[in-house]
């Protein structure tokens, strides 16, 4: 049996009147998070009607993804499978911690899921860490002995760096202060390009890097951190300690989603999602920051593509539109010039779609490493 809960201590049709009120009257400012709807517990998880959400957001029954249930009003549209974690936005993908719960004939998502992603993505302007963005700390992963995933076609630190140069090159000319962790191939330890993102004030971070996997394996991906208390693929374990880099949970699943939407619709590239993690790099910083996979080193067609100028200056916009959207649209301040350039709405298909816990890095075999890479379990990201 599944026990309703009201977090204000009212009965549910007042919460959905309330919730009316709110977007009528301009209040939805207050961000719904998961508090706002009933709640109910599943396998021990916190869980929300979906009907309450789609009330929320006014959203009514649409065609939309095949295979999936969809909602949506105007220009969005969302789309999920009971039982699975798939999320879509505009048919962007996402991948939930928890799976959509279908309980007695009724639709359910987890709390965590409502308040960290569901809401950010449908109203990144509402995000109350964003701050100011001046500078963009950009990352080139691996370097120097490091060489990443390697192959026949590519090798990935080449990779990532030219990249990050492209990046850099073009948001300086839209006015953004930028910091490179490495601008040339020399090896940074994963701590010292979190030390250098958190000392720079009013910045994001985006880690660049390219994948490795079967010889079939192709696409564009990107990471956030886990939020706490979840787990996933990449995250190994639940983690129940609240890491410094989950204060911006939000602002990370918009970025995110600003970027990897840009990606997959500049590429055409296959849409393997934005998911979560507890890369190194995400867990203990400061800033708003995602790691970006732009394509697999290790399939023959794109390990060849990514090393062209005409798809490193595709990615390269990509992540810098992104960037501009992510800043137009959350950000309380952004360089002067940039609104020019780009106000896509996040979340919509006219635009920019929108918004392992700390350890101690071990020494691990080069083969035990390619092994790790070729499962797509990142340890040392």
């Amino acid at each position: 049996m599944v026990e309703w809960r009201d977090t204000f201590g009212m009965i549910r049709a007042h919460t959905i009147l309330l919730n009316a009120a709110a977007l009528l009257l301009g209040l939805a400012a207050l961000a719904p998070g998961a508090e706002r709807f009933a709640r109910a517990t599943v396998n021990g998880e916190d869980y929300v009607k979906l009907a309450d959400v789609w009330d929320f957001y006014g959203f009514k029954p649409v065609t939309g993804r095949a295979g999936c249930q969809s909602y949506g009003a105007g220009d969005r549209v969302v789309s999920i499978r009971p039982g699975k974690q798939d999320f879509y936005v505009n048919n962007y993908r996402y991948i939930l911690s928890f799976p959509v719960q279908s309980v007695d004939g009724t639709l359910m998502i987890s709390a965590t899921d409502m308040q960290k992603l569901v809401d950010p993505v449908l109203r990144p302007k509402y995000s109350e860490n964003a701050g100011t963005i001046r500078t963009v700390v950009v990352d080139a992963g691996h370097g120097g002995h490091d060489a990443g995933a390697t192959s026949a076609y590519a090798v990935e630190k080449n990779c990532n760096l030219e990249l990050a140069h492209r990046v850099r090159s073009l948001l300086q000319k839209r006015g953004y202060n930028v910091v490179m962790t490495r601008d040339r191939d020399f090896f940074l330890t994963l701590q010292q390009r979190v030390d250098i993102a958190n000392r720079v004030p009013d910045s994001i971070f985006v880690s660049i890097h390219h994948n490795s996997g079967g010889s079939h394996a192709n696409g564009i991906e990107t990471f956030t951190l886990a939020p706490h208390g979840t787990t996933s693929p990449f995250a190994r374990t639940r983690r129940t300690e609240d890491l410094s880099g989950n204060n911006q949970d939000c602002e990370n699943i918009a970025l995110a989603t600003a970027i990897h939407s840009r990606a997959i619709r500049n590429t055409r590239a296959f849409d393997r999602g934005i998911q979560r993690a507890r890369f190194s790099v995400l867990c203990t910083i400061r800033r708003p920051a995602i790691l970006f996979e732009g394509g697999f080193v290790s399939n023959a067609e794109e390990g060849v593509k990514i090393t062209t100028e005409e798809y490193q200056n595709k990615l390269a916009l990509a992540i810098v539109e992104g960037i501009i959207s992510y800043s137009n649209t959350v950000c309380t301040n952004r360089p002067r010039n940039t609104r020019l350039e780009h106000t896509g709405k996040i979340g919509s298909s006219r635009g920019t779609a929108t918004g392992r816990g700390p350890h101690v890095r071990t020494s691990i075999s080069g083969e035990r490493a390619r092994q790790l890479k070729s499962t797509n379990k990142y340890p040392r990201k």
